[in-house]
């Protein structure tokens, strides 16, 4: 039986309400990655916002996901909900709110630009163009973290590398190649971000652990906030170089080789 006409144009309009950076409670549910349930629940024992109101719709914004993803992150440490309320207040107790937010904001979201994508295995098969009678191997995917397994789908973090690996599959990479090469990325890389990393990490360690004063809060949320750009300039910067030096060691020996054995 369909919905009637009015009542499917009311959905349209309550989700065309939203602006960038608000959610319904059941997009806030998918971004954090966890049940709206949980989200009433937090919501009643105190540790996150209510929403803002729109006529009947509620209206969740980046600070609720911002402390959602706080939330979420101690619960995986380990912290119970009254240790996570217990530890808001007193953070929160003197402070401007908003200096704290904006340091969540910066550390939780800052980095998280790509909005993860399911795949079925079929679809996984097809872009890596293996067989199904290896299907299995795709679990070496999932233990690098390029994939989580959802059910029975995958959720790829980051789709833009999953793009990359089906490109080199057209390329002629096997995907055995292709994880050998997100391994050696991943190291490399991971290296590069924590010295980058470290920096505002110094700066919060000079207050031991003690929340840092709120001129210092908005200082290490905007060097938060610039160090993405700095990185993605600085390793694609070096990537570019690393790549231009390999093409030279290896494709320019061999060629002159080939044209040498021509001469001859």
């Amino acid at each position: 039986m369909k919905a009637p006409t009015s009542s499917i144009r009311g959905r349209k309009s309550s989700k065309q309400q939203l602006a960038d950076g608000e959610y319904t409670v059941d997009d806030l549910a998918r971004r954090g990655n966890t049940t709206v349930r949980n989200i009433r629940a937090y919501q009643d024992r105190g540790i996150l916002a209510p929403p803002l109101k729109r006529g009947r719709l509620g209206i969740y914004n980046d600070d609720h996901a911002a402390r959602l993803d706080i939330i979420n992150n101690l619960l995986d440490r380990g912290y119970t909900i009254e240790n996570i309320r217990e530890l808001l207040a007193a953070w929160t107790d003197g402070r401007d709110l908003e200096d704290l937010l904006g340091l969540e904001r910066a550390i939780t979201q800052v980095f998280n630009s790509e909005q993860p994508r399911e795949y079925t295995i079929s679809e996984l098969l097809k872009m890596f163009g293996i067989k199904a009678a290896r299907k299995s191997i795709i679990d070496e995917a999932v233990k690098l973290g390029l994939l989580e397994r959802k059910r029975n789908k995958f959720v790829a973090p980051s789709p833009k590398l999953i793009e990359a690996g089906e490109q080199m599959v057209k390329l002629g990479m096997s995907f055995e190649e292709i994880i050998e090469l997100m391994r050696l990325l991943r190291g490399n890389v991971q290296r590069a971000a924590d010295g980058l990393v470290k920096v505002a990490v110094d700066r919060f360690d000079e207050f031991g652990d003690d929340l840092p004063p709120p001129e210092t809060l908005s200082e290490l949320s905007r060097l938060i906030w610039e160090l993405k750009p700095v990185a993605h300039q600085a390793i694609r910067a070096e990537a570019e170089l690393a790549l231009n030096r390999s093409l030279r060691n290896f494709l320019g020996d061999r060629l002159s080789a080939v044209i040498e054995h021509l001469h001859e």
